[in-house]
């Protein structure tokens, strides 16, 4: 009995040790290491790229467009692909990465080696569609937006101040990510009556305004500037917006005129 437990303890270190030089392959699929929270700096990746080209063979349909990974000095921090009007970290919270000084980031076609399971990112040239370098802080936390004129691929980085909102408020801004560079854009808030943020231009994003809660929920549409007529009703078919208390929200407007399955439209995530 000793020698059979012998033999299997064993071939257990055996399996163990030849598991461990094996780093290849599993290592592209590590999307999360651990960060210390009081140390990590906190991303979220907004794409808004309202073109549909470049995209895989693999893509649903002709108007996919781009889906991709983004790397952090050359570690992959997203997990699935993030398509158009996609966000990551899908829910309230921010990704915790290292933070450093010029840190290179990479948005790469979501290209995958379909023959090796688990699947693994398989990259071809120009796969790489923008690169940037950006300093990020401990303990802050950025909102990367992807999104420019059609054919261009940037991303804009803003540091978003999450300061708590009073008791029975909340905070609202506007992104305004549509990709038609002459649409500046105001948000108007049926329940108040009135342009709440007002002339924000393309690529950019407004302050925070902070709203005591509606009694009961609001409808919230985009204007352009100058204009009484609604551009966009933000969540489209279903645009009821009933905000909680002490959150804070992002409305995104993206799309561009005139392309198929983008045209401008709008949606509301959850920052804090």
């Amino acid at each position: 009995m000793k020698f059979v437990k012998s033999i299997l303890f064993i071939c257990c270190c055996g399996i163990i040790a030849a598991s461990c030089t094996r780093g290849n392959l599993l290592d592209e699929n590590i999307q999360w290491q651990q960060v210390d929270p009081g140390k990590a700096a906190n991303i979220k990746l907004i794409q808004n790229f309202a073109g549909n080209t470049p995209q895989l063979p693999t893509a649903a349909n002709l108007t996919t467009g781009p889906q991709l990974f983004l790397y952090a000095n050359g570690k992959k921090v997203t997990g699935n692909a993030v398509g158009y009007a996609g966000i990551f970290p899908a829910t309230t919270v921010y990704a915790s990465i290292e933070p450093g000084t010029n840190i290179r980031f990479d948005l790469i076609m979501a290209r995958m080696n379909l023959t090796v399971v688990p699947n693994v990112p398989a990259f071809n040239g120009g796969d790489t569609l923008a690169t940037f370098n950006q300093t990020l802080e401990a303990g802050k936390f950025y909102s990367f937006m992807v999104g420019d004129t059609v054919p261009t691929i940037r991303v804009t980085v803003i540091e978003d101040d999450l300061t708590a909102p009073a008791y029975q408020t909340y905070k609202i801004r506007l992104a305004n990510w549509v990709m038609n560079p002459g649409d500046t854009l105001s948000l108007y808030s049926r329940r108040e009556k009135k342009e709440i943020i007002q002339d924000v231009a393309h690529k950019k994003a407004s302050d925070w305004v902070q709203l005591p809660l509606p009694i009961i929920s609001d409808t919230l549409e985009l204007r352009k500037k100058g204009s009484q007529t609604i551009y966009v009703t933000v969540g489209g078919t279903a645009p009821t917006f009933t905000p909680t208390g002490m959150r804070m929200y992002t409305v995104v407007a993206r799309g561009k005129t005139g392309v198929t399955a983008k045209i401008p439209s709008a949606s509301i995530f959850t920052n804090r």
